[in-house]
């Protein structure tokens, strides 16, 4: 699918191993993004980790990428079954996301969310950590039914900024999020392209 935003052709493809280079070149930028909450902010990115780690894209992680001009500008990801050990509980996904800081605002976010829960089968519930200084991720979650359910302090190191931040967990009904997502997308007016 392609989704024109302020006159810019973003692409919206499934992640695969194939795509691992673009998506870690997009983590290596966001890395010097003051305003980035994704892990690259408390750590050093870990490239054979994250190389090893997008085998499963596909399979236990939906990986969504946007593209603008053959780069990443934004991805989403769900990886299903992560929590209590050996019994996973697959019928809960965790999500991470980012934007590039150019498309921050203008919504594709929504979009790639939206493509995202597509893909997850039997998931019912969906979990997100954020630092608790994200406030338009805090928002956006908030937004889309999500409920925060505790905080945590302290909970992350941070390298670069040499200090422990605090973390809250919001956690969603799918039902809801997909509906709240369908409304916040009927409210827009998006050219998008099926491929």
């Amino acid at each position: 699918m392609k989704i024109e935003i302020d006159g810019k052709l973003i692409q919206i493809i499934e992640g695969s191993n194939e795509r691992v280079r673009d998506y870690l070149d997009f983590m290596n930028k966001l890395s010097h993004d003051p305003d980035n909450y994704t892990l690259s902010r408390y750590s050093k990115i870990d490239e054979q980790k994250i190389i090893e780690w997008s085998k499963s894209w596909g399979k236990s992680t939906i990986m969504i990428l946007a593209y603008n001009d053959s780069k990443v500008v934004g991805f989403f990801q769900a990886t299903r079954g992560k929590y209590f050990g050996p019994d996973r509980q697959f019928h809960v996904a965790e999500i991470a996301y980012a934007v590039d800081k150019e498309f921050r605002g203008k919504r594709l976010i929504y979009i790639l969310f939206n493509e995202a829960i597509k893909r997850l089968e039997n998931v019912k519930i969906l979990t997100a950590w954020v630092d608790e200084r994200n406030i338009r991720s805090r928002k956006l979650l908030i937004k889309l039914g999500f409920e925060e359910t505790c905080k945590i302090n302290k909970f992350i190191y941070s390298e670069k900024e040499k200090t422990f931040c605090n973390l809250i967990m919001y956690i969603g009904n799918i039902d809801i999020v997909k509906t709240k997502l369908e409304e916040e997308l009927a409210k827009r007016n998006y050219n998008l392209y099926e491929e």
